[in-house]
């Protein structure tokens, strides 16, 4: 068994808003809850099977739709990065309910979620990794990597945590990150020009 994942690329940023299920129970998580539609409601079905909005980073594309989902899904866990928090304030986010640092590990069903810290894009970037695939929001993308010019993001740090956080990580796992296709961390070692 596994996680069934959907993605929803909305806006004009093509966030990627993942809907994951733990196959074994129908247990649900929303990484990076930046939308919210009929159909994503649709595709969860239950409300009492969503369990968890997991946030990679504070930014608005990212967290855009917590308040809508928090309002239908009350008893879903928001988990955000704490390193994130000034950020996220100043766009009026709701209050997380669990705050992350990285080195925690969240229970979805039979499916458990590493969480690793990857700052650079902001101070609190975090992805979310199982054995089989890791969410890596914009701190790796497929042939490119999170921008650092906007608040608490560091070039340098950003490619410390790629290096020594991501590509010490199995080569086989996809890589589902914030924009854009997947990839994995095996190809993005071999070909992403900016690492």
């Amino acid at each position: 068994m596994g996680i069934t994942i959907k993605c929803y690329p909305y806006g004009m940023f093509e966030e990627n808003t993942y809907l994951i299920t733990d196959e074994s129970t129908g247990l649900k998580a929303i990484v990076d809850p930046g939308y919210y539609s009929d159909q994503v409601a649709n595709d969860i079905g239950d409300a009492s099977s969503l369990k968890y909005l997991l946030l990679t980073h504070g930014h608005r594309d990212h967290l855009g739709a917590v308040s809508e989902y928090q309002s239908i899904y009350k008893d879903a866990v928001y988990a955000a990065p704490e390193a994130d928090l000034g950020i996220m304030y100043e766009r009026n986010s709701p209050e997380p309910t669990m705050l992350l640092k990285g080195n925690e590990s969240i229970e979805l069903g039979d499916t458990k979620l590493k969480v690793i810290a990857t700052p650079g894009h902001t101070a609190g970037g975090l992805c979310f990794c199982t054995d089989r695939e890791i969410f890596t929001g914009d701190t790796l993308f497929k042939m490119s990597v999170g921008r650092t010019d906007l608040p608490t993001g560091d070039w340098n740090t950003l490619l410390s945590s790629i290096k020594n956080n991501l590509f010490t990580l199995n080569e086989d796992l996809i890589v589902y990150p914030g924009h854009g296709p997947t990839t994995s961390i095996g190809f993005e070692k071999k070909a992403n020009p900016f690492v």
